[in-house]
């Protein structure tokens, strides 16, 4: 009798290297989607700082979850946005 399957019990070497490929696939786009996301709502933040918070003042900073707003170069206004 020839047996014709080989790797180990009997699982071909392609199909292994297929579901890993496929693992590494879907962990690239579950951590692209997260990114996007991530990315997206900081934009949005940055947004709101700009247009409805710091809209009466002269300038406008976003950084870490903090909008600053500025008149005369100083800080006149600060608000943290969770």
């Amino acid at each position: 009798m020839n047996n014709k399957s080989s790797g180990v019990n009997g699982v071909n070497g392609w199909k292994v290297t297929a579901i890993i490929f496929i693992i590494l696939f879907l962990l690239e786009t579950i951590a692209v989607v997260g990114i996007m996301s991530v990315g997206v709502g900081e934009i949005n933040k940055e947004t709101e700082c700009a247009n409805d918070i710091c809209q009466a003042y002269d300038a406008y900073q976003y950084y870490s979850d903090t909008c600053y707003c500025y008149r005369n170069n100083e800080v006149a206004y600060t608000k943290y946005m969770k």
